[in-house]
């Protein structure tokens, strides 16, 4: 039998591995991706897309309008602790509480309050749709490389065949166990398994305690256990349990888990109808390295954190978006292959960051809360966006300015522009509708260029001729205006300058102002970026 040759094969088909294929997909690199499941998920895993998250999706192709499709009134999670539901007193914390709007940060909601199960399920339809191969049924059980090609042998579930694909590059999408990082012997590192959790779901009409579209997350130390409510019909209950006193999964039958959730709820007068179980162990651990040869971790396989904070999955998006925009580019011959590396090299310190904080919020989220918590105060462990939109990142994929303080954080209400920053969002308006500087970005480079800069927008277009790659210029102030007149301060530029932002919305190179030689300046900002 033939082998088949795939540029990228990636294994495992959740947020990760969806996110990566569609992303693929939709720049000209067809991917195989092989899914040991026989079939989508049906149940609720995580919980909601951060706003990073939804920008990432919005700018592949089919995503937007499905989300949107999906999504009723969103609003920022409340978190309460009591005895149960129906506790008439319950604490509540308001992760919002004394923070700034959020909604001026980003076109997008501050939280898309939505399943992971209905947000794979519309990524797997769209990566189908942009042209990327999906097996599902099928599993990896040996990887080996050499120059030039990562070979894998994969198994079909059902008729136990084996056969090999060999790839150019491999994405172990592959979860928190991932067998694809064990072949390769990479080390994690961290607090590891901190506890177990049995999720229950169950339908059930709790409309009287919480309202039509509203978002409860309710711990009850108390039980051990904690709610995630959405005012629908189907909600999860995380129960605790301790396998060191001899308990296990075996334990929860079902009539214990209408028990366990009856007892949450607290009203005996609600109907409770059992929908499925199953056990989840509540991690803190990072891969030594993100990449070995040929291969990458990203998601889960790469790093795990506690569920409290909801930000496994959103990591998970994040870390697939980002390193195939750089597959896509280096498989195409526009960059070189150091730009792979800086995959681990931005991505590992801001996760670092979500990690410790999430830690911190399962010890909250477990009831031990001191009376004095504020979740307003900056070091209170929740997650805001200071955290997922303030994020900067270090590499050799921009060009850092003199002086630059390295921060991995700033304020986004406040944006500098510095290079390794989000480009911030600023509404325009191109004389028939309103748009953002966010819905420019993710198909390839874009310079954003000053009303006076005309000069640096003719030299991206010949540097980027020169060195076949794809940038697309824009003038704020030719077509598109900027109707607050915010957007030179916010990219801290003059009208004569311009910024260089990468596919990810992220900038890779500033020009104040004008330069004698701004055709000059782009290529080696380029080159530099692209590992040329």
């Amino acid at each position: 039998m033939s082998v088949q040759r795939v540029p990228v094969l990636v294994v495992g088909g959740a947020y990760t591995g969806l996110t990566t294929a569609l992303s693929l997909a939709a720049r000209g690199v067809r991917p195989l991706l092989v899914e040991r499941r026989p079939g989508a998920a049906t149940l609720p895993k995580a919980w909601g897309l951060n706003t990073r998250s939804q920008e990432l999706l919005h700018t592949l192709p089919g995503v937007r309008q499905r989300l949107e499709q999906a999504l009723g009134e969103v609003r920022w999670p409340r978190m309460s602790h009591g005895d149960s539901l129906a506790d008439p007193d319950r604490r509540f914390l308001d992760p919002a509480q004394g923070q700034p709007d959020p909604q001026p940060l980003s076109p997008v909601p501050p939280l898309a309050w939505i399943s992971q199960a209905q947000v794979e399920g519309i990524l797997r339809a769209c990566a189908e749709d942009a042209g990327a191969e999906l097996r599902h049924g099928t599993e990896a059980v040996s990887l080996t490389q050499d120059g030039d090609k990562a070979t894998v042998t994969l198994r079909e579930a059902r008729s136990g065949r084996h056969y090999t694909v060999e790839a150019d590059y491999v994405v172990a999408a592959d979860g928190n166990t991932s067998p694809v990082r064990e072949m390769l012997g990479v080390p994690v590192r961290g607090s590891g398994v901190i506890g177990h959790m049995y999720i229950i779901t169950f339908e059930a009409d709790l409309t009287r305690y919480v309202e039509k579209g509203a978002v409860e997350v309710i711990g009850m130390p108390g039980s051990g256990s904690s709610f995630i409510l959405d005012g629908s019909e189907r909600h999860t209950l995380w129960v605790d349990y301790f396998p060191e006193r001899g308990e296990s999964p075996a334990d929860f039958t079902e009539e214990r888990c209408l028990e366990r959730v009856r007892r949450a709820i607290g009203d005996p007068s609600v109907d409770v109808t059992f929908v499925n179980a199953r056990s989840f162990p509540i991690n803190h651990k990072m891969a030594d390295r993100f990449r070995a040869g040929r291969v990458f971790l990203a998601g889960d396989s790469a790093h795990a954190c506690p569920p409290n904070g909801g930000q496994g999955g959103n990591l998970a998006i994040q870390d697939a978006y980002d390193l195939s925009w750089r597959l896509a580019l280096v498989l195409g011959g526009q960059a070189g292959p150091g730009l792979l590396d800086t995959y681990e090299t931005e991505r590992r310190p801001v996760i670092r960051i979500t990690l410790d904080r999430e830690l911190a919020l399962a010890k909250v989220s477990e009831g031990r809360v001191p009376a004095s918590y504020n979740p307003a105060d900056p070091d209170a462990p929740v997650p805001t966006p200071r955290e997922f939109l303030g994020f900067r990142y270090h590499s050799a994929a921009m060009c850092t300015e003199p002086g630059d303080d390295g921060s991995l954080q700033e304020d986004p209400w406040h944006p500098t522009g510095r290079p390794g920053g989000r480009a911030p969002h600023v509404e325009l308006t191109d004389g028939s509708r309103t748009l953002s500087t966010l819905d420019l970005f993710g198909a390839a480079f874009v310079l954003l260029a000053g009303a006076e800069a005309a000069d640096w927008a003719a030299a991206a277009e010949r540097a980027a001729e020169r060195l076949g790659v794809g940038l697309v210029a824009h003038r704020i102030g030719d077509r598109l205006t900027d109707r607050d007149g915010v957007w030179g301060v916010r990219y801290g530029v003059a009208p004569t300058g311009a910024v260089l932002v990468r596919p990810d919305g992220v900038i890779a190179w500033r020009g104040r102002a004008s330069a004698a030689d701004p055709e000059g300046e782009l290529t080696a900002a380029l080159t530099a970026v692209l590992d040329r």
